[in-house]
């Protein structure tokens, strides 16, 4: 545990240094075309890729950038880092770290659940989950080209490791009652691991709201991930891949404000203490310069195991390279 917070630090204190010391002119795109960090690791809003590419970089340039985000609904809290490369303004390659924290209370209550009442205490818990992305832009430009209506096109692919599928849930004397046996193991899920497949589409529409421009964004989805994969993939009852959607949008008040919505629809797969709900945000993105962005949003997850109205606060900051 000491050497993660100290890995979080670490991570920190560089987005920190190249936010504050990076040079303003990163890239030859136009600021905030490369949207914030999505906490899977694509560049987007907070919570579903857009079909734009990561970073500032032109047709002749390659861009990085590198991120750092936190949610917290009380009982969980989700912290995740990484970074992502543009190519040329054509792909976009990215690795995502997150680490979901599950309070003592809930770990607890499934015990207590289980056992019906003979374990009703037992410490908290951890799931971390590696994701691997890449995205391609197919046509269009998300904000210049012949037609103003025509969006930019990306088509996506993510693949995601659960590193705590399988990973034993120990009582406070150190005992485990059941070896072998993860969270997401536990609520049924049928695997560790998955790849979503997504196609992005995105337009900015040029002073059409009272002078402001607006932006729009569509995803369509197919995936076997249960809470975006941090309860694993598929069912033991059901391992298909299913279809599910998402959207953004959002007004640009200035060149360096982002203020919009967000939504993203789930599959209940696993049903009971895993049933999953639409995941919807209100986000607002600064960005001061083309060297960092700071987003805040407030978002609401629908039900998690023992939280029903789970939602919280949501904090983003991505630095280019």
């Amino acid at each position: 545990m000491n050497n993660k917070k100290r890995l979080i630090g670490i991570t920190a204190t560089l987005l920190l240094t190249q936010a504050f010391y990076a040079s303003a002119s990163t890239g030859s795109r136009l600021q905030a075309t490369g949207g914030i960090t999505g906490f899977e690791g694509s560049a987007g809003g907070g919570i579903t890729p857009w079909a734009v590419i990561a970073g500032y970089g032109s047709r002749e340039e390659i861009n990085g950038t590198v991120n750092l985000q936190f949610l917290n609904t009380g009982e969980y809290s989700l912290t995740t880092t990484g970074a992502a490369i543009g190519v040329y303004d054509r792909f976009e390659f990215s690795a995502q770290k997150q680490r979901l924290d599950v309070s003592s209370g809930i770990v607890s209550n499934v015990f207590n659940l289980l056992t019906e009442g003979q374990i009703s205490t037992a410490p908290g818990t951890e799931i971390e989950q590696d994701i691997f992305g890449v995205k391609v832009k197919l046509l269009g430009d998300a904000v210049f080209s012949d037609s103003p209506w025509i969006p930019q096109l990306s088509l996506g692919l993510q693949y995601k490791k659960n590193r705590d599928f399988d990973s034993s849930l120990a009582l406070s004397s150190g005992l485990v009652p059941l070896p072998d046996v993860g969270v997401p193991k536990l609520l049924g899920a049928q695997d560790d691991s998955g790849t979503d497949v997504y196609l992005s589409a995105s337009k900015v529409l040029l002073g059409v709201l009272g002078g402001n421009n607006l932006l729009l964004n569509g995803t369509a989805r197919l995936t076997k991930a249960n809470s975006f994969g941090l309860l694993g993939f598929g069912a033991q009852n059901d391992d298909s891949y299913e279809l599910e959607w998402e959207g953004s949008i959002a007004v640009l008040p200035s060149d360096s404000t982002v203020i919009g919505v967000e939504f993203r629809t789930q599959t209940n797969r696993l049903g009971g203490l895993a049933e999953e709900e639409t995941v919807t945000d209100v986000f607002v993105a600064y960005f001061p310069n083309k060297a960092w962005s700071l987003t805040a949003a407030y978002v609401d997850l629908g039900s998690l195991p023992f939280e029903p109205d789970a939602s919280g606060f949501y904090l983003s900051i991505t630095a280019n390279l």
